[in-house]
């Protein structure tokens, strides 16, 4: 089983009504007991995380957020868990992380 792990939306640009947005409420946490849920939520809710971007096939910005995955394992398999999931829900392409070395954004 892969280590808890959870991120966070801050930046919804599908939905078309405010209501709709699940920009700073859509949470997705996995492998994590309900204690881990709750810290991992804390800690995105106050800003930590590694900023991604996920972005449709014609290179248009779905979604925006933060990630948190255990040390070491940045960078790896968990880091595609918003893809996998945007993939399903908006036809998402690629996703995209913030080198902080150069400030780009690079494809992972």
């Amino acid at each position: 089983m892969a280590d808890p792990h959870a991120w966070i939306i801050t930046e919804d640009r599908i939905a078309t009504r405010p209501e709709e947005s699940r920009a700073n409420r859509f949470i997705a946490s996995a492998n994590a007991d309900l204690t881990t849920h709750y810290q991992l939520t804390r800690r995105l809710k106050a800003g930590e995380g590694t900023p991604w971007r996920l972005y449709d096939g014609d290179g248009n910005l779905d979604y925006a957020g933060r990630i948190i995955v255990p040390p070491g394992e940045e960078g790896g398999e968990l880091w595609f868990a918003p893809l996998d999931w945007a993939k399903a829900d908006a036809g998402s392409a690629e996703i995209r992380y913030l080198n902080t070395e150069t400030g780009q954004w690079e494809v992972l």
